[in-house]
């Protein structure tokens, strides 16, 4: 237990780089399903050493082709750096390039020390995204025999030791090929589960080898994110199958992750062998015989080493060629990615300016303002005397504020009387005639009173008026008594031009008492004024094709009482409002048959908990429900609730919804014909559930040209 505990402490400093046969931005050993997004390159490049203090022989050291034993030294640097890169052509297709080099320290009596060049490794992955958190991806690789075959001692895969036990350290020799099939489960910012397993054929050979690993990756959205696999290497023989699964790599990888700034990635980890764990007998052991140019060495070791660590840098280019917003400038050079459709732009991808004014197209309120001309933060040219003419246009740039100017900035005085037009109360007074200072006639109306001293001054001719020179007006009405035909209106009615209270709409009630003053002509009002609806029903008796509707019936736009299911039941009456059509019932409505009706399905649905996921047993309501609306014109409304679930009721009761409706249009039922809410811990009262529901699914067919 202390050996463990102490190698974990080794792993946990920070960790990426990934080592093993496919790469991506997630995990180590075990990448993601997923690819990259369309023209984003991904480059990484991983430095791993085997650090177990051990020599890298289990009998301590190699017996040569004289049947010489020559020991190795402990702690003999043996080390791999890759380098990696990947681009995504497609959103899901992913194309990558893989070199290794190697490096292995002093082996004794032998010139195989120094670096190496490996395999080199292409690759093709494809993702196919199922649902939001569910990813499938499959790859296929292609391993390329460039690796050196005078250099290195300890074999850096499974595959490059032949069932006869000839090795070379740094590569298989012979062309090899697999197929890899991925799968990813993503948690969103909690945790994500990535796998895979694969096939690899060694075509020299002609041997074949399982290739899998599975992990978790928690929290991949924070800074730091922790990382815990499991992978392995092995051959698939008839024969001593134990034996090969002992002598395959199969390693435990924890690892940490830094996010650095700029898409960046920094990753430490750490390979703890399976004979960390378990001592290995000789005997037991992997049998190699490798070749170098002079001779065979022969030597026995495990599968994979007992500690190894590894450090990655990686780093994702933006290269992609999208434009969101269809402005002509490629997403990864604009800077301004969210411009209004239609706008014209700069090289950089942001709003112009047309009349180089400073002020951009998008609110510069005069876009075509003259080039060097001064102008406000609107974009329009200077106005220092608020005449509503530019300065640059003002023949007269210092009129009075408030007067009238023509379009050339000067005082605008239409009459001639020598009051502008703004403050001309009297636009159209005779030339020559006497004006006050409002421009109007010193005795505008004629009635003998001069404006100074008469409060009505615009008395018409003729009308008989008081001392102060306003219309005599007995009954306070505001029309004259010489023009008005009701002349004893009560005080502080209103009245038309006639002098007679008002009747706007006419429907014989005064405006005065008319509690509905735009009621239509010619329709029956009661003393108020307002039209009558004796059932209550919203829909005035005129136009109410069925009057005596029951108080609360839910009714359509002529009164009459709604029928959703379409059963000859009123809704107001109906217990089973959920009706298949075509359907015997009984007298309250409900089928004869009780499968006939949508609400008996909803019994039947279930849900895990306090979850969004259905018990298996519901999707045979469900099937039945998609059934009679593949038969039957109809709408149907889907309602939840979440009873169970306290403050997070509103928003399981709504996705549980959601997940009703997207099984039902992948079952080919259109999403028109289709209507979800959530409402949170109790479903909405119906004249049958006065208090409401706390049923979990509550169904309400409708025919199909009825309106959602």
């Amino acid at each position: 237990m202390k050996k463990l505990f102490a190698a974990l402490s080794l792993m946990c400093i920070p960790a990426l780089a990934q080592v093993g046969i496919v790469r991506s931005t997630s995990g180590i050993h075990a990448p993601s399903a997923k690819t990259l997004p369309q023209g984003f390159l991904y480059i990484s490049g991983a430095f791993e050493m085997v650090s177990d203090g051990n020599p890298l022989s289990l009998e301590g050291g190699y017996t040569d082709s004289k049947g010489n034993f020559v020991p190795l030294e402990k702690n003999t640097p043996s080390n791999d750096e890759t380098f990696y890169a990947s681009f995504a052509v497609l959103d899901n297709l992913e194309l990558g390039v893989s070199l290794p080099f190697h490096y292995e320290g002093d082996i004794n009596n032998t010139d195989l020390d120094g670096f190496g060049l490996g395999d080199l490794h292409l690759s093709a992955k494809g993702s196919i995204p199922v649902n939001e958190w569910f990813y499938l991806g499959l790859s296929g690789e292609l391993f390329a025999p460039t690796g050196s075959t005078k250099k290195g001692f300890r074999p850096r895969h499974r595959w490059y030791v032949k069932s006869d036990g000839e090795t070379f350290a740094f590569t298989s020799n012979y062309t090899a090929a697999n197929v890899n099939v991925h799968f990813s489960f993503d948690l969103r910012q909690y945790l994500t589960f990535n796998g895979y397993v694969g096939l690899l054929s060694d075509v020299g050979e002609k041997g074949k080898y399982l290739l899998w690993g599975a992990g978790f990756n928690i929290f991949p959205e924070k800074t730091l994110t922790l990382i815990l696999e499991a992978s392995g290497e092995t051959p698939m023989r008839s024969t001593r199958m134990s034996y090969h699964f002992l002598n395959s790599p199969f390693r435990l990888t924890p690892g940490l992750r830094l996010h650095l700034p700029y898409d960046a990635y920094l990753t430490l980890s750490g390979d703890i062998g399976f004979h960390y764990f378990k001592d290995l007998d000789i005997d037991d052991a992997l049998s190699i015989d490798l070749k170098t140019d002079k001779s065979n060495l022969h030597y026995r070791a495990s599968g994979s080493p007992e500690v190894a660590i590894a450090i990655s840098l990686s780093k994702v280019f933006n290269l992609s060629w999208g434009d969101d917003d269809n402005d002509g400038v490629i997403d990864r050079k604009d800077m301004c990615p969210n411009t209004f459709k239609g706008q014209k732009v700069n090289p950089r991808g942001c709003p112009v300016d047309e009349d180089q004014d400073g002020i951009l197209n998008i609110v510069d309120l005069c876009p075509n303002t003259p080039t060097g001309l001064e102008v406000d933060y609107n974009g329009c040219p200077l106005d220092h005397d608020n005449d509503g003419v530019a300065d640059y246009l003002d023949k007269c740039p210092n009129t009075t504020s408030g007067f009238a100017v023509d379009s050339t900035g000067c005082m605008l005085d239409t009459d001639g009387d020598g009051i502008d037009d703004n403050n001309d109360k009297c636009h159209e007074t005779p030339h020559g005639e006497p004006v006050g200072n409002d421009g109007c006639p010193l005795d505008q109306d004629k009635d003998g009173i001069p404006n100074e001293t008469d409060q009505c001054p615009d008395t018409p001719e003729g009308i008989s008026i008081d001392k102060n020179g306003c219309p005599l007006d007995f009954d306070g009405d505001g029309i004259p008594d010489d023009i008005d035909n009701c002349p004893n209106s009560k005080l502080g009615e209103l009245v038309g031009e006639s002098g007679c209270p008002l009747d706007s709409d006419k429907d014989g009630v005064p405006d005065t008492k008319d509690e509905c003053a735009d009621t239509p002509e010619g329709v029956t009002v009661n003393i108020l004024g307002c039209r009558i609806d004796q059932d209550g029903d919203g829909i005035f008796d005129e136009e109410d094709k069925c009057p005596g509707t029951p108080e609360g019936a839910p009714i359509d736009s002529l009164g009459c009482p709604l029928d959703s299911d379409e059963d000859g039941i009123a809704d107001w009456a109906d217990q089973c409002p959920g009706t298949a059509p075509n359907t015997f019932i009984d007298i309250s409505g409900c089928p004869t048959n009780q499968r006939h009706n949508f609400n008996t399905f909803a019994r039947h649905i279930r849900f895990k908990g306090i979850d969004t996921v259905l018990v298996n047993s519901s999707y045979t309501a469900l099937n039945d429900i998609v059934y009679y609306m593949r038969q039957y014109p109809m709408n149907l409304e889907i309602q939840c609730s979440a009873s169970e679930a306290g403050a997070n009721a509103e928003r399981i009761s709504n996705e549980r919804a959601e997940f009703i409706y997207n099984y039902l249009v992948k079952k080919g039922i259109r999403k028109e014909r289709l209507k979800f809410q959530g409402f949170g811990k109790k479903l909405p009262p119906t004249l049958t559930q006065k208090s409401g529901s706390t049923d979990v699914v509550r169904f309400i067919p409708s025919p199909e040209n009825q309106k959602q």
